[in-house]
């Protein structure tokens, strides 16, 4: 089944260099086979559900091997969703 997920990894550790860590998560997560979409606040992938579910959990693993405290914000879209190119289409690309 196709679902939808956003993703925002905020490393709670003061310890660490959290930008480091959230860039590292993105760079994973571009290597994936699912489409992926970084944005200013969240990163969204698209794909099956059985592919997406265990990226998800990689990522969130990811981060908490350099950070001893990640908090992970995800949303879930599940089912018959409209892609993100169909939610995106009628808007332009970005402001200046």
């Amino acid at each position: 089944m196709k679902a939808s997920i956003a993703l925002q990894i905020l490393p709670l550790s003061h310890d660490v260099n959290r930008l480091a860590v959230i860039e590292e998560v993105i760079e994973f997560l571009q290597k994936q086979p699912v489409k992926v979409v970084v944005t200013p606040f969240e990163t969204v992938l698209e794909g099956e559900w059985e592919t997406l579910f265990p990226i998800l959990q990689q990522a969130i693993e990811l981060a908490g091997s350099q950070a001893d405290n990640v908090f992970a914000n995800v949303k879930i879209n599940y089912g018959k969703i409209l892609s993100i190119d169909e939610k995106l289409e009628k808007y332009p690309a970005a402001a200046d």
